[in-house]
This record gives C-alpha cells, structure tokens and sequence, in this order.
C-alpha cells in the first residue's frame, strides 16, 4: 500500500489509460521504435502549437480586457499545466509501448 495512492485508483487510471494508448498505437499499425518516436515528436510539436495559440490569446485578452487580468492569468496557467501535463503523460504511455510492446 503506497501513502500517496492508497487505494491504486490513480495506478488504475493509469493503466487504463496506457491500455487505451497502446491499443490506439497497435491499431494504426504503429510496431517500430523510429514509428513510435516520430508519434512523440509529433505530440511534441502539436502541444508548442498549442500552447502558442493560447499564449496569443492570452495576450490578446490581457489588451481586450485589461481588468479581468487574474482570471485570464488563471486560466492560462491551467492551460499551461494542462497542455505540458498531457504531454508528459502521453510520451511516457508511449515509451512504456515501446519498451514493453516493441522491443
């Protein structure tokens, strides 16, 4: 039993998330490493664009409604925390595929 997931919901969650990547990745016919990393440089690539979109907008709302500063300041850490979270976990699912279902 683990102090900071005592029950194993979160290494559940996990799992079942990881499950639902690797059938993704196994069902676009995705069984190289070099395949596998492009996907990864792509999620990469995809979460910049995104991020810079929400960054422009961001700055865009800070001109538009220079009042609602700390709400928009808010919502655009929680985008960022979002976004590099996201990121993180779907390349670490994506290196477990590779290590596990791969190689």
């Amino acid at each position: 039993m683990k102090l900071s997931d005592p029950f194993g919901r979160r290494e559940r969650r996990n799992q079942m998330a990881y499950e639902t990547v690797r059938d993704a990745l196994s069902q676009a016919g995705i069984d190289t490493p070099k395949a596998a990393q492009e996907i990864i440089r792509q999620s990469k690539n995809r979460s910049l664009k995104f991020f810079g979109a929400g960054l422009v907008i961001f700055l865009l709302a800070i001109v538009l409604l220079p009042k609602a500063i700390p709400v928009t300041s808010f919502l655009a850490v929680l985008l960022a925390f979002w976004v590099i979270k996201s990121t993180i976990n779907g390349q670490r699912y994506i290196q477990r595929y590779i290590d596990e279902e791969i190689k």
